[in-house]
């Protein structure tokens, strides 16, 4: 009684209070390797302040609403420049893949692996272009969203994948549950609860434990708004600039003796208008002919074009470097040399390659989950293509020094014959 008195004024030494652990084979607990010690920003009481909804559900990096996502779309096909930014990484990703079947128990189990990864390219997506198809909305999406979400969906049977279709990833929101993520879907105001071993999420550009990921168009509103405005008042500015007008000075005469000053301006004011009606009705092959006391001057744009084009070419140059592309794939090369133009392409390669590795373990999942249901047993490995290089030749005869470097090491005895077909990348 009186140490339980005492910790409750406050004045017993209280020891750090540990979280009960689940003991597992081997003496191990299962906090031990099963839950991290850090904690994520949005795991709290009080989520709403530290990044989850009211609901529970995590929110996007940076107070960002969820409605941005509709903003992005509407940017992808309003605004030229992003629409084009997003077909050209679409098209330098699908560089298309190579299917390898490995560790097949028999001749027999490896053809049909063969033909139900067939069947199964053809199958998905529902029958639209088949995975092609799929992996143009997955990207379209992961280059306009930040993320690209799909599902498998199982035979009645659950003895094959009859399925894989996109999500909608504006409508996947995440909640914390028991120290692991969980994917819900909201539709019409409902939570469906997906499934966590079928439901592939991507997110591009991921920030820290925040399960979202960033669009690159999230950089660009404020630019992509300055300049389409620059471009409606470049429009104007441009009409008026490019068509020669007539400026007609019509001085009146001198009022007549006698005449009352409401007549005279009476009088004055119907000379201009008919002057007004000639002048607004002439053909351009017809010419004016007046008194002296009417002059007329043509009055010219003074045509400085280029001080929009040079301001528009800077709000443009934002717009691409927010997209990560370079302005040679998108028409634009301020370079003189090849060596400029082919920079360029090696980084945005580097980036490629870096989406399709991700590209890779999804299409490995997919096709070892259905393998897996097969009988027999069989592995697939995905390799994915690359992007030619500018120079052609300069790529061949470089893979051909690498190929003679590796053979020299494996003759000379540094390196034996699978470690050199891995260090040409084919082991």
């Amino acid at each position: 009684m009186a140490n339980w008195f005492e910790r409750l004024m406050g004045r017993a030494t209280k020891s750090p209070r540990r979280a009960p652990q689940a003991r597992t084979a081997g003496g191990m607990s299962a906090h031990t390797f099963r839950t991290a010690a850090s904690i994520p920003e949005d795991s709290s009481g009080l989520g709403f302040r530290l990044g989850a909804d009211l609901d529970g559900f995590v929110r996007l990096p940076n107070e960002t609403p969820f409605f941005m996502f509709q903003v992005y779309r509407y940017l992808r096909d309003a605004i030229p420049d992003i629409s084009d930014a997003v077909w050209t990484w679409k098209r330098l990703c699908q560089t298309g893949y190579d299917i390898e079947i490995l560790e097949a128990s028999s001749d027999i189990a490896k053809r049909r692996a063969e033909r139900l990864l067939h069947d199964l390219d053809v199958r998905v997506n529902g029958g639209d272009r088949g995975m092609d198809g799929l992996l143009d909305v997955f990207l379209a999406s992961l280059f306009t969203y930040g993320a690209a979400a799909m599902e498998m969906v199982l035979s009645q049977s659950r003895e094959s994948i009859w399925d894989v279709v996109p999500v909608d990833v504006w409508t996947v929101r995440f909640r914390r549950e028991r120290g692991s993520l969980q994917a819900y879907q909201i539709h019409e105001g409902n939570e469906v609860r997906l499934p966590t071993d079928r439901f592939i999420y991507v997110g591009l550009d991921r920030d820290g434990t925040n399960p979202y990921g960033r669009s690159m168009l999230r950089c660009i509103p404020f630019v992509v708004k300055t300049q389409q405005r620059l471009i409606a008042d470049m429009a104007k500015a441009t009409h008026n600039a490019g068509w020669s007008k007539l400026h007609v000075k019509y001085a009146p005469d001198e009022r007549q003796r006698g005449e009352s000053p409401e007549a005279y301006a009476q009088r004055t004011q119907e000379t201009f208008e008919q002057l007004r009606a000639k002048v607004t009705g002439i053909e351009s092959d017809q010419n004016l002919v007046t008194y002296d006391n009417v002059s007329i001057d043509v009055v010219r744009g003074d045509q400085h074009a280029q001080v929009f084009y040079d301001n528009h070419k800077a709000v443009e140059e934002q717009v691409i470097t927010g997209m990560h592309l370079m302005p040679i794939l998108l028409g634009r090369n301020y370079g003189t040399t090849e060596t400029y133009g082919t920079a360029q392409f090696e980084i945005i390669n580097r980036q490629v390659e870096a989406v399709n590795r991700s590209v890779k373990r999804i299409l490995e999942r997919l096709y070892n989950f259905e393998l897996s249901l097969m009988w027999g047993e069989a592995r697939a490995r995905v390799n994915m293509r690359a992007n030619r290089t500018v120079d052609v030749l300069k790529e061949a005869m470089a893979r051909s020094r690498e190929i003679a470097n590796a053979t020299a090491l494996r003759d000379a005895g540094f390196l034996d014959h699978a470690g050199a077909a891995k260090t040409l990348g084919i082991g």
